[in-house]
């Protein structure tokens, strides 16, 4: 069974929990360039599914290799940075601005 690693992320003032699983699938089996495929889910908790620039639900399910994660500094570097990588799309900015605005009425 796999074992998941839970931390948590406050994101632009919303609370993410990410949950790893460093080695969800081990790949290449006796190949010199094993790798294991880890598994990551992210899930916004505080507001509870709050849209993010990654998801429309408040929730992605993300398999990647391991080393891309290890090189991105760690899990919740490699999820800060896709946030923040995702956020700087002109459609999340003006959907963001948006719900702002809506808010002050």
């Amino acid at each position: 069974m796999a074992q998941y690693e839970t931390y948590t992320l406050d994101w632009h003032g919303i609370l993410i929990e990410v949950r790893y699983c460093p080695c969800w699938a081990r790949l290449y089996r006796g190949h010199p360039d094993e790798y294991s495929m880890a598994h990551i889910e992210i899930e916004s908790i505080e507001p509870a599914r709050a849209v993010l620039p990654i998801t429309e639900t408040g929730y992605r399910s993300h398999f990647v290799p391991e080393p891309e994660v290890i090189d991105g500094g760690g899990v919740l570097d490699y999820v800060s940075e896709a946030l923040d990588e995702a956020a700087a799309n002109p459609v999340w900015k003006a959907q963001e601005l948006a719900a702002r605005q809506y808010s002050l009425f």
